[in-house]
């Protein structure tokens, strides 16, 4: 079973927490669309529908909570947070026998073979040993989804912590990404924080 995990949440982050269980799901689901949904002039019902949709996906790749957060005042400084956790593949056999830092060593270059272009290195959370990425790009939305006469281009910057946990079998994944180069070293500094507060919940699980 994979750890529990605590972390700080940024101010004024609206979420919610993916659950093994639908009717949890869906009662979190309705609460923050009862906040959200009017601000977004969508109806209650249609929000919590949408996020409903989401979370069968959310949940098949370890999902444990995500949302927004905003790291400054505007718009532009809205960021979307995701923490995950997924068990290393080779937790039966490799993993086990590997110290955290030399585990941290193989998913830095397995992130680089997978995104060589990102500015990625490793670093020492309270936690324990982990990788810090940050990755940089255009995201596309073509015509055929928005209905507009041209496609959508968004810069997107991401951020992204990989950080194998104490039991020795599972990596959290950290994500935040924010579509404002103005924004993105408020963004980055605010999920620097959470990074840095991600601890497990039973206090003997110590890194």
């Amino acid at each position: 079973m994979a750890p529990a995990l605590q972390i700080d949440l940024p101010p004024g982050f609206t979420g919610m927490p993916v659950t093994d269980d639908d009717t949890m799901n869906a009662r979190l689901a309705w609460g923050i669309s009862e906040k959200v949904a009017p601000q977004a002039g969508r109806s209650v019902e249609d929000f919590a529908a949408a996020l409903m949709a989401l979370t069968p996906g959310l949940r098949e790749n370890g999902v444990r909570v995500f949302g927004k957060f905003a790291a400054g005042d505007g718009p532009e400084y809205l960021a979307t947070l995701s923490l995950g956790v997924l068990r290393w593949p080779a937790a039966d056999t490799e993993m086990l026998t590997l110290r955290r830092s030399a585990v941290a060593d193989a998913l830095l270059d397995v992130y680089k073979r997978e995104q060589p272009r990102a500015d990625a290195r490793l670093l020492r959370l309270p936690i324990g040993p982990a990788m810090a990425a940050v990755h940089a790009g255009e995201f596309h939305v073509p015509r055929e989804f928005t209905g507009r006469p041209t496609e959508i281009v968004r810069v997107q910057a991401r951020v992204e912590y990989r950080i194998p946990l104490p039991d020795g079998e599972h990596v959290a994944i950290l994500a935040v990404t924010a579509e404002s180069e103005a924004a993105w070293p408020a963004v980055a500094e605010a999920a620097s924080r959470v990074a840095h507060s991600l601890r497990t919940a039973d206090p003997e699980n110590r890194p």
